[in-house]
């Protein structure tokens, strides 16, 4: 009916509302979680991790949401770019928004100020979580998250390794190519770093 139908507009505004003040506060996290990694990382680590766990518990969930088609985000893609890019891929991924604040950007600059491997367990995780999710754009965020912590990372973070080789080794066969791509680059810096040939272990 046109009421049922004039109520789930509103719905949706009222979300878009309510989400309205999300990207300014992933941009202010972002940076306070960069500087404080610059710092040794003890405010993300303060309160016996506490508080580093309540941000990896709502970064995660936001990971695998479902972002509002008229939501108003900032970015610096062109107005066709817009077309083609989601606001999931937008505000999760961080397509055209790395300046503007996005989740991948915070959950890597978490994973910077967490700086250790006990840390870091829930945190990948929750990553590979989202990399086995059924809708593909989560995967590619997810995806997209795992290459940009190893990215930043680097070696540190390949005592983990281990634990994303199945997920890696199933997204290489994606139907999507993007994502198929990106976890290629995961698996070349992986063998970069390491060393050493991941190819028996991707069987």
């Amino acid at each position: 009916s046109k009421r049922r139908k004039l109520e789930e507009s509103e719905g949706e505004d009222d979300d878009v509302d309510q989400l309205r003040p999300l990207q300014p506060l992933l941009l202010c996290l972002e940076l306070a979680l960069k500087a404080d990694a610059h710092e040794g990382g003890d405010w993300t680590r303060g309160d016996d991790n506490q508080r580093y766990n309540m941000l990896l518990n709502h970064l995660g969930k936001l990971l695998l949401s479902q972002i509002p088609s008229n939501m108003d985000v900032k970015s610096d893609l062109a107005p066709s770019e817009k077309q083609s890019a989601s606001k999931f891929q937008q505000i999760v991924q961080g397509v055209g928004t790395l300046e503007h604040g996005n989740v991948v950007g915070c959950l890597t600059s978490l994973a910077a100020a967490a700086g250790n491997e006990q840390l870091w367990k829930p945190l990948n995780f929750a990553v590979l979580e989202a990399c086995g999710h059924k809708r593909s754009e989560v995967r590619k965020a997810g995806i997209s998250c795992l290459l940009s912590i190893i990215e930043t990372i680097g070696e540190e973070y390949m005592v983990l390794l281990p634990e994303c080789l199945p997920v890696l080794s199933e997204l290489l066969e994606d139907g999507d190519e993007e994502i198929a791509g990106m976890a290629k680059e995961c698996v070349r810096q992986g063998e970069e770093l390491l060393g050493e040939s991941l190819e028996e272990s991707l069987r």
